[in-house]
């Protein structure tokens, strides 16, 4: 689905010095996930989508993983509700096989693999990238899908502040302070928000969950905050400082107490971002960047069978790169250097059964050299990468990918690539429990090789995309029949996506995307755990000025929950309904129905969605 709004060059100050020498055109979406430099989206070789601010605020109480699955190419399933486990799935491939990055820097679990998007507060977004491919080339390890940019929102500009608070079936309640603006050389943007919920009961089916039923309610709560803070030192030279701080509680479902009671299962979670990055302009063609940071996925559970005080799970990623675009006549050449430090540690108690403890404190070190050329030549882009990583537990992997676009007629466009990608065995894979019953030090990185081509359409009012894919993965790590992982999988993601977007200058818009997505394991040529085959989304909405309204019809296609394929879960169909009312020039009510006709679905085998559900809330804004 094309973007629905431009996200402005202005709300990315981290890349105005390289934009600023893009020639003058029709104000244009910019990205930089696909090349890891500013460039227009029409002029990117990869599979792009941009979520704007606009769409972020138009989806009401939607977690971050359902906001991404009304996206093409993009599948998630929910453990449950608000703040339960959640995956997502680009082009088929797995939750963790795809990366996860917060302005720049990597974030996730490296003990389970996948990334905890249930926890990030959609306030805290100023916009999203996705780009569908893989993209090892350009950032090493997990790239296998995708990626997945999120920007927060940036610094500068005017001050201005905003707050929002609304309220919503299942006792939701959402509430958002953030103020943003500028002093002299200093920037700034903070905000602090806190979200709850009541929920319903994460297993809605005992007989599908026998041995995790609890009929309790699972509720969630969540407080976010999120700092920026820019300094331009000089002209040309600029330091920028990004926190991000998430803290929840989540109650689950896992069965009964050991007295037959309900139990108070639960999670306390911490997600963090930390990053530091220096630009500066040495010449007027060459722009560095360096960035430090540390990511953390902590996590307490609380449950019948987890030790006194919780089991412990936690991962700490400290990072840091170096990028120089140097540009020429002829294009821009990529040359940088990234290092990632992974500590993953758990304690969750004593397995009794096998009489071990189930504890590990580990930790590796990536390093990476990666290179690039993008290049503009009349009606032709190329875009070229290659990258090496060192993993000090698997030693080197060189990935390298090629993308050709073609205006062969104005507003017409062909582009094909093609990529090679890998993704890392998790610490849980390797080490845990640390005897080896259910672990495999021996494991080798995942491999895959990709091609794609599309054709599109492109005009101020109206577009049309479609795309072809073909994803081979190797060496896949699954679990044998002592449930030990081993490199004996073999995976076939063969797909297809038609999108086009209408718009007119009365207010009217309209996207809509078909996908088709066949992911199977290419052993048994059975289909792929909880990926639908078929699936489609339409979205219009009117924009009258002082209102604007609309609907979202979203159908997902039947799913496998299990391997062989024999739980099967339904297709179903989503209506949704968004209007937003501008009381006054400071104050705008937004209001939202979920699930219209209350559709019973299951994303997971045997968990509960929510039915009928309405929220609403005020948003007000200083201009």
């Amino acid at each position: 689905m094309k973007p629905i709004a431009a996200a402005v060059l202005a709300a990315f100050p981290m890349l105005s010095f390289a934009a600023e020498d893009l020639p003058a055109a029709r104000p244009e979406t910019i990205v930089v996930t696909a090349t890891r430099e500013p460039m227009r989206v029409s002029e990117a070789t990869a599979d792009v989508t941009v979520i704007s601010r606009e769409e972020i605020e138009q989806a009401g109480t939607a977690s971050l993983p359902e906001l991404l699955a009304r996206q093409p190419g993009v599948q998630s399933y929910s453990s449950g509700g608000a703040g339960k486990p959640t995956g997502v799935y680009i082009r088929g491939a797995s939750p963790a096989q795809s990366l996860i990055l917060i302005d720049g820097l990597r974030i996730g679990s490296a003990t389970s693999g996948g990334a905890a998007l249930e926890q990030i507060s959609l306030d805290q977004i100023d916009h999203i990238e996705i780009v569908r491919g893989p993209a090892s080339a350009l950032y090493g390890s997990d790239a296998i899908g995708g990626v997945i940019q999120i920007f927060t929102r940036q610094a500068g500009g005017k001050p201005r502040f905003d707050a929002f608070a609304g309220f919503g079936t299942y006792g939701t309640e959402s509430y958002s302070a953030g103020g943003s603006g500028s002093a002299g050389d200093f920037r700034y943007d903070l905000r602090a928000g806190y979200d709850k919920t009541k929920g319903f009961s994460a297993i809605s089916d005992p007989a599908k969950q026998p041995y995790s039923y609890d009929p309790d309610r699972d509720g969630y709560r969540r407080t976010a905050l999120n700092g920026n803070f820019g300094w331009q030192i000089a002209d040309g030279h600029d330091l920028a400082l990004n926190l991000q701080h998430n803290t929840a509680r989540n109650w689950y479902d896992m069965g009964l107490g050991f007295d037959g009671q309900s139990f108070d299962t639960r999670s306390d979670l911490e997600n963090s971002a930390y990053g530091l990055t220096l630009r500066d302009r040495f010449l007027k063609n060459w722009d560095s960047t360096l960035r430090v940071g540390r990511t953390i996925d902590d996590s307490r559970d609380f449950n019948p069978y987890s030790p006194p005080g919780g089991a412990k799970y936690r991962t700490v990623q400290d990072q840091a790169a170096w990028q120089n675009d140097v540009r020429f006549d002829a294009g821009t050449l990529l040359l940088g250097a990234d290092w990632l430090k992974q500590h993953g540690k758990i304690d969750s108690g004593y397995d009794y059964y096998n009489n071990v403890p189930t504890y590990y404190d580990v930790s590796r070190s990536i390093t990476g050299l990666f290179a690039g050329w993008s290049g503009h030549y009349g009606a032709h882009r190329i875009q070229l990468n290659v990258r090496n990583d060192h993993n000090s537990d698997f030693g080197e992997h060189t990935t390298g990918s090629a993308g050709w676009s073609w205006e062969f007629i104005k507003q017409w466009q062909f582009r094909v690539g093609a990529g090679t990608a890998f993704r890392a065995p998790t610490f849980n894979d390797l080490y845990w429990p640390p005897q080896g019953i259910a672990s495999n030090p021996d494991l080798r990185p995942e491999h895959a090789r990709n091609l794609d081509a599309a054709l599109s359409h492109d005009t101020d009012n109206y577009g049309f995309s479609l795309t072809g894919y073909r994803n081979r993965i190797t060496d896949m790590i699954v679990l044998d029949s002592n449930y030990v992982p081993q490199n004996v999988g073999r995976a076939k993601l063969n797909g297809a996506t038609l999108a086009g977007h209408l718009q007119d200058d009365k207010g009217f818009a309209l996207n809509a995307s078909v996908d088709w997505l066949d992911a199977l394991d290419a052993d048994t040529g059975k289909r792929l755990p909880r990926r639908a085959k078929w699936q489609s989304m339409l979205n219009g909405s009117y924009d009258a000025g002082v209102w604007r309204t609309g609907a979202e019809v979203q159908w997902v296609g039947a799913r496998y929950e299990d391997a062989a394929n024999t739980e099967r879960m339904g297709a179903y169909t989503l209506v949704n309904l968004f209007a937003h009312w501008t009381l006054a020039p400071q104050v705008r009510l937004e209001a939202r129905i979920d699930n219209l006709f209350d559709r019973k679905y299951e994303t997971a085998w045997g968990y509960g969605t929510a039915g009928f559900s309405v929220f609403a809330g005020l948003r007000f804004m200083t201009r």
